[in-house]
């Protein structure tokens, strides 16, 4: 009968296990793709002390277990102590063929700047909890980047780490629940958008229009007060889609000037993500008469047609012949507000009143103030949800409340000694 192996402290070994002339340990066993594997450790069990000047990280039966464990539930742990998160991204987005091409371009934008050089060298099977826990920590404390960023970057990286779950390369998504785990610092109050009052909206056409610099946006100013579109909806807009015989406008597509997966910037059409989106939306006399003004100018004759992917006939074109982009529209309302503030406080100096000044504002809060507009006058919920291209009625029900919570007060207000209580 032959002598049973032992270790150099007299402890038998193992099936696999063999301890070689260095004194580290060596466990070999075969994989579920039937190849031969070896894992390697300083210790035998883990009371063992390590070497001087080596390093260990777990005994060799504790790895062992591990490993029959993986094996038992079909884990392909070997091949995912190969695979990088970068691997397991490019992978992950090979096979998601279904996605838009907006789509696409935000998940590898987002994947480059935030995960590629924090995690994306990590094998997968390493990446723990707590390292994505930190990762979003450092976006938001670090960086100061907003919740919704955290948000759509957890959506990546949890869909990834699930397809690798699905193919047995770990056992457990190391992203799932870490939301959960930061909701509190995550769901710190953000300051709550609201609409231009009816004063503010005044204000802003009649300096816009009145502008030297700025008129030249009024139309759009007027479209989006007058239509609650959203800016890309609105830069978006053909004149074919303006039928001004029945004052109706069709929404039917989206405009992006977005970073491409090549890398550099270039302008795309884009249907509405929901169905909601797909709408027809009357036009106020004022967009009307806003819009053929616009129409009767005089464009240059040697510029050509712009056109983005068969579409053309775009309304709103800047100087050199093309749509205006998102972010010069972005940057004019930051620009308009700063002028405007800034002639109102020495008119308010010279007139020795207080400043009446517009608050900060961007291209979404000018449809949320069309669509408050809307609900002062319009108590039918499904109609303003229908015009605003909302796909859940609470989103309508949010700025309802708002405008009917104001109408209250100022309904009360007109009270005031009107009614005998005392």
């Amino acid at each position: 009968m032959p002598s049973k192996r032992k270790d150099s402290k007299g402890r038998i070994l193992r099936n696999g296990e063999v301890q070689r002339r260095d004194g580290m340990y060596m466990f070999r066993y075969t994989d579920p793709d039937g190849k031969r594997k070896a894992v390697y450790s300083w210790k035998l069990v883990s009371t063992d002390k390590v070497p001087e000047g080596k390093k260990c990280v777990m005994a060799l039966r504790d790895i062992e277990r591990q490993i029959q464990r993986d094996l038992e539930d079909g884990i392909r742990a070997g091949e995912a102590n190969t695979i990088t998160v970068n691997a397991l991204f490019k992978s992950f987005m090979d096979l998601r063929t279904d996605l838009k091409e907006t789509t696409r371009c935000n998940y590898i934008c987002l994947y480059d700047k935030q995960v590629r050089d924090e995690l994306g060298g990590r094998k997968i099977r390493s990446v723990k909890f707590s390292d994505i826990q930190r990762l979003y920590m450092h976006m938001v404390q670090d960086l100061g980047l907003k919740a919704s960023t955290v948000q759509s970057v957890h959506s990546i990286l949890y869909q990834m780490f699930e397809s690798a779950v699905m193919d047995n390369l770990i056992r457990v998504n190391p992203a799932a629940n870490v939301l959960k785990s930061l909701r509190k610092m995550l769901l710190v109050e953000q300051e709550k958008r609201h609409a231009l009052t009816e004063e503010e909206q005044a204000k802003l056409i009649e300096y816009v229009y009145q502008s030297r610099i700025y008129c030249r946006l009024g139309t759009l100013f007027t479209v989006l007060l007058g239509t609650g579109m959203r800016i890309g909806e609105a830069l978006g807009l053909r004149w074919c889609d303006c039928d001004f015989e029945k004052k109706l406008i069709s929404v039917n597509h989206t405009l992006l000037y977005k970073q491409s997966e090549n890398g550099g910037y270039r302008y795309r059409i884009s249907e509405p993500k929901t169905k909601a989106g797909l709408r027809v939306i009357p036009m106020l006399s004022e967009v009307k008469e806003a819009l053929l003004a616009e129409k009767a100018k005089r464009r240059n004759p040697n510029l050509e047609p712009f056109s983005i992917g068969g579409y053309t006939g775009f309304i709103f074109l800047n100087s050199h012949g093309k749509v205006f982009t998102p972010a010069y529209v972005f940057d004019a309302i930051q620009n308009i507000t700063s002028a405007f503030n800034r002639e109102e406080y020495f008119k308010a100096e010279q007139e020795n009143r207080e400043p009446c000044y517009l608050p900060k504002f961007s291209a979404h809060i000018l449809r949320h103030t069309f669509c408050t507009r809307f609900c002062e006058n319009e108590k039918d919920l499904k109609i303003i949800q229908d015009v605003m291209g909302h796909r859940n009625i609470r989103t309508t029900m949010d700025v309802y409340n708002e405008a009917t919570e104001s109408r209250k007060i100022a309904s009360f207000q007109s009270l005031e000694g009107k009614i005998k209580v005392m």
